[in-house]
């Protein structure tokens, strides 16, 4: 017995009628948290980047003025787990990365934050609570069982 064969349509792809278009708006909103932004602690300052449709973090200041610490340029990832990153500098390091936005939940997930400190990565969802305050929480496995980072704008 003959089956019929069936053909796709061209050019049509199944995950197209789940495609949600960005407006103008979205992307403003999503645009809100670039720019540079300083911790709670005033002892570490990152700037948020996009990076095609995700956003992340880079590191462009921390303190190191304590007695016996070493300048920013002798920081280095000596706790990464990979050996061959092992040598790259603390000082313009992308610590936060692939941040979606989310505009139903005001917020960008679906990241990482690394700790260089620690050489673990964590997942991350970051909001903003105002214009001006940036909270950002690593986690793993569920968010509630995590730790949060407050950051305020640093002024232009």
């Amino acid at each position: 017995m003959n089956t019929p064969r069936t053909y796709p349509l061209p050019g049509f792809l199944p995950t197209s009628a789940f495609a949600t278009p960005i407006t103008p708006q979205e992307t403003a909103n999503a645009d809100r948290m670039l720019g540079k932004w300083m911790s709670e602690g005033r002892d570490l300052e990152v700037e948020v980047f996009k990076a095609k449709d995700r956003y992340a973090a880079r590191i462009v200041w921390f303190d190191c003025t304590a007695p016996g610490t070493p300048k920013m340029s002798e920081h280095f990832d000596t706790e990464n787990p990979d050996p061959a990153l092992r040598s790259r500098p603390w000082l313009g390091m992308v610590v936060v990365d692939d941040l979606k936005y989310d505009a139903q939940k005001n917020e960008w997930s679906g990241g990482n934050i690394y700790d260089p400190n620690s050489g673990h990565t964590f997942r991350s969802v970051v909001r903003l609570t105002s214009p001006q305050k940036l909270v950002v929480r690593g986690y793993w496995g569920i968010e509630f069982f995590g730790k949060s980072l407050n950051f305020s704008r640093v002024a232009r």
